[in-house]
């Protein structure tokens, strides 16, 4: 089975009943059908080329024994296998190689049964004496089509039907036919009709190990969205959905490097909700943790995008990394969300609409920091002074007294 065959939930539960309770392959839905024909298409094509090309050459090559059995069997044999049967050959090969399913099986049974037809013509009707030869020979190629050629059992039937249906208008149209010429053709008839026993057992493999296959395949793809869920909750905080700590700081680690060695912008903010515990002991913490919920979505929805990142901190603590922010979109940044927070209302105990504010405090990437950490831990200072200073404000890590925060200098200065 070729692994880009696509599944979907649609299918799946046709593809477990099917395999389950073994059904065959005329009562596998439309969808289930469709999957099979899909992933047996470049195969089929192949195959059926191949063995159209190989019916061909043994055209081509029955013309020395049409040869030996008389110059009247030549010319006519050499008319109709060249003229006839040959065409139809080479038209089966262009439609196992660029044609749809049905012209695929078509123009094959035709090609067969052209053979078929020619062969017993020629046996019975030309040259009576080599009937057996020709009549044997067909009957063999008919036998082997049934067991190699990749098509379904109604297309086979079908193939056959009309084989011996072109043998049997053969007979009926031999001039002084007898006991021998319709026991050789009862024998034909019944021989390919047998055969047609023998890729019965083998398409019903060929089908279950089909659909074990798909269980297998869908088996691994639940595996594997089961590992990206496990993935993904080892890398998210469970009550807001942002991205946990851990993850942030795996992140931050290749951004800072990053920043470091590109010598580009590079700020962190720290942000606290304030008076959390306040807010628990009288609202509930059931509404403490929607409000948190609520904050995380305000502050991915302003702070988060293409080169920035959200994440949860701890507890009522929440950080952000920005890529390429200066000190000047960083404040701006921080002021907007501050201010969507205090403007917004939240809903604690019962229906009541209650203010929630945030401290916020930022650090832009200086030479002095040698790490992710030292960022972080200066945006926590930050942090507590604007906590110090009354709350729902934004302070600048390493502006003290109006003096600004050591500027940012590339690694390779």
């Amino acid at each position: 089975m070729r692994p880009e065959l696509g599944l979907n939930d649609d299918i799946d539960e046709d593809i477990e009943l099917a395999a389950d309770t073994g059904q065959r392959f005329g009562a596998w839905p439309d969808s289930l059908k469709k999957l099979w024909r899909t992933d047996n298409l470049h195969r089929r094509r192949r195959e059926l080329a191949f063995l159209n090309a190989i019916g061909l050459a043994w055209c081509i090559a029955c013309l020395p024994l049409d040869y030996t059995a008389g110059p009247a069997a030549f010319d006519q044999g050499l008319v109709l296998r060249l003229g006839l049967v040959a065409p139809l050959y080479l038209l089966a090969i262009v439609a196992a190689l660029y044609g749809g399913w049905c012209a695929q099986c078509w123009t094959t049974i035709a090609a067969i049964a052209a053979f078929v037809g020619v062969a017993c013509y020629l046996g019975m009707h030309v040259v009576p004496e080599k009937m057996q030869e020709y009549v044997m020979a067909s009957g063999l190629l008919l036998a082997m089509a049934v067991v190699v050629l990749p098509l379904r059992l109604p297309w086979l039937t079908l193939m056959v039907a009309l084989s011996v249906a072109g043998l049997w208008g053969v007979w009926a149209t031999m001039p002084g036919r007898g006991q021998d010429e319709f026991v050789l053709a009862v024998f034909i008839s019944a021989i390919s009709f047998v055969s047609l026993l023998l890729p019965l057992r083998t398409l019903r493999l060929k089908d279950r190990n089909f659909l074990y296959a798909l269980r297998a395949q869908i088996a691994s793809r639940r595996l594997m969205e089961a590992n990206e869920r496990l993935r993904a909750l080892s890398d998210h905080d469970e009550l807001t959905g942002l991205p946990n700590r851990r993850y942030l700081e795996r992140v931050f680690d290749t951004v800072f490097e990053a920043s470091l060695d590109a010598g580009t912008d590079l700020a962190v903010m720290m942000i606290d909700v304030d008076h959390f515990k306040k807010f628990n002991d009288t609202h509930g913490h059931v509404a403490g943790d929607r409000t948190l919920a609520q904050v995380a979505r305000l502050l991915e929805r302003d702070l988060a995008g293409e080169k920035r990142m959200v994440a949860r901190f701890g507890g009522e603590e929440f950080i952000a990394v920005l890529e390429d922010t200066d000190e000047i979109a960083a404040l701006a940044l921080a002021d907007k969300v501050r201010l969507a927070i205090s403007k917004r209302p939240f809903r604690g105990s019962g229906r009541r609409r209650v203010s929630v504010t945030v401290s916020m405090g930022v650090a832009l990437r200086t030479t002095a920091d040698l790490s992710p950490t030292a960022m972080i831990e200066r945006a926590d200072a930050a942090l507590y002074e604007a906590k110090e200073a009354g709350r729902n404000l934004v302070r600048l890590a390493g502006r003290r007294n109006g003096k600004p925060p050591i500027p940012v200098i590339p690694k390779s200065a």
